[in-house]
């Protein structure tokens, strides 16, 4: 069986959800152990009634702004996780669009990300991080080790 190459470029798909450090941290682990390139990426869906909050304004003037937001908060992710030399992108825009746009440019080998969407198939690995596993508690445990025991349902917990 061939060896495995170590990743070069591995990409942090950030969706400013509750599993972004997780997702972060995870792609941090795997990019010190591979020597490789550490990209975030952040993607804005595109809003149709964009007009920028204030009269004067226009829609692109808009989007700008949602990626320099994006950006800021990308950065100072990066700089909480000690990664300052990780490249923040942010893209507006629709969302394949935006990844294919990514992609065809930094060319990932592995892509880190907290939820699987449709457009994200491609010549690379994907590494998609479930939400923690909540333990079961009260009514719903008490159930389960009346139908189980309680050594099998503590097993995991």
């Amino acid at each position: 069986m061939p060896e495995m190459q170590p990743y070069q470029r591995i990409l942090a798909l950030i969706d400013f959800n509750g599993l972004d450090r997780r997702t972060a941290e995870k792609a941090v682990l795997l990019a010190r152990l591979n020597r490789a390139r550490l990209d975030f990426l952040h993607l804005i869906d595109t809003d149709g009634t964009l007009d920028g909050g204030h009269p004067g304004s226009n829609p692109r003037a808009a989007s700008r702004g949602l990626e320099a937001a994006s950006l800021r908060r990308l950065n100072f992710l990066a700089a909480q996780l000690g990664v300052e030399e990780a490249n923040c992108h942010a893209i507006y825009g629709p969302l394949r669009q935006g990844f294919l746009k990514y992609v065809q440019a930094g060319q990932p080998d592995l892509i880190v990300t907290g939820m699987q969407h449709a457009y994200m198939a491609g010549a690379h690995d994907l590494l998609v991080l479930s939400p923690p596993k909540r333990p079961l508690r009260g009514k719903m445990l008490a159930w389960l080790i009346s139908l189980f025991g309680s050594r099998t349902c503590t097993a995991g917990f």
